[in-house]
């Protein structure tokens, strides 16, 4: 009985690149179950790394255009990249549940006072738009993909043809002008109660 020859993720790639929707399926057989092993021994909830890896899987489909494999022809290094970010984010996530909760709090409190009423106003946000478009266009580029169209640091570095370290360095001075930004919008009040402002400002208005 012959053998089928093994087909590369290379091939699997270029087919999916015409569009070749069973070359996909290939791919996401090849890879669904050790993706799936490698987050649940992370997160070990079946259901969220289920879903942690469809969504992997429908962004490789979704960027095939723009995806090259690593030198030995492999997409595994990328879809493991993917990977790491989703179980950052998704563990971030909880922790940021938590931080909105503690942070709601601080703005009931806070509300009381008339220098908190109206906090996220359309002054603000305008002040937020205006410090990101004079943003360096790498700069903007990187905080928008990332805020606004929820892509990976992996993702931006591909959309960008930057490295993943230049994307992280440029998301984290954006980060920095924009709460310098808005603890001057604030700079009437404790150092202490800008800092809060900001991460009340980035869960609502950045999607923190």
């Amino acid at each position: 009985m012959k053998v089928a020859a093994f087909i590369t993720d290379q091939e699997l790639l270029d087919s999916m690149k015409l569009d070749d929707e069973p070359a996909f399926a290939r791919l996401f057989n090849r890879y669904w179950e050790p993706l799936c092993v490698a987050a649940a021994k992370r997160l070990g909830q079946v259901p969220d790394v289920q879903d942690i890896v469809q969504e992997i899987m429908k962004t490789v489909w979704e960027k095939r255009h723009a995806l090259h494999t690593n030198e030995d022809g492999s997409l595994e290094g990328y879809l493991f990249t993917l990977l790491k970010y989703a179980i950052i984010d998704t563990i971030s996530r909880d922790s940021k549940m938590e931080v909105r909760k503690n942070v709601f709090q601080q703005f009931v409190s806070l509300q009381e006072s008339s220098v908190f009423e109206g906090l996220i106003t359309k002054e603000l946000d305008a002040a937020i738009q205006e410090e990101i478009s004079g943003m360096p266009q790498n700069m903007k580029k990187v905080i928008l993909l990332s805020r606004s169209y929820n892509y990976s640091i992996p993702e931006i570095a591909i959309q960008l043809s930057l490295s993943e370290q230049t994307v992280k360095n440029l998301l984290s001075q954006a980060l920095k002008r924009l709460k310098t930004r808005v603890s001057h919008y604030y700079r009437h009040l404790p150092a202490s109660h800008a800092d809060t402002a900001f991460i009340i400002i980035g869960c609502s208005i950045l999607g923190f």
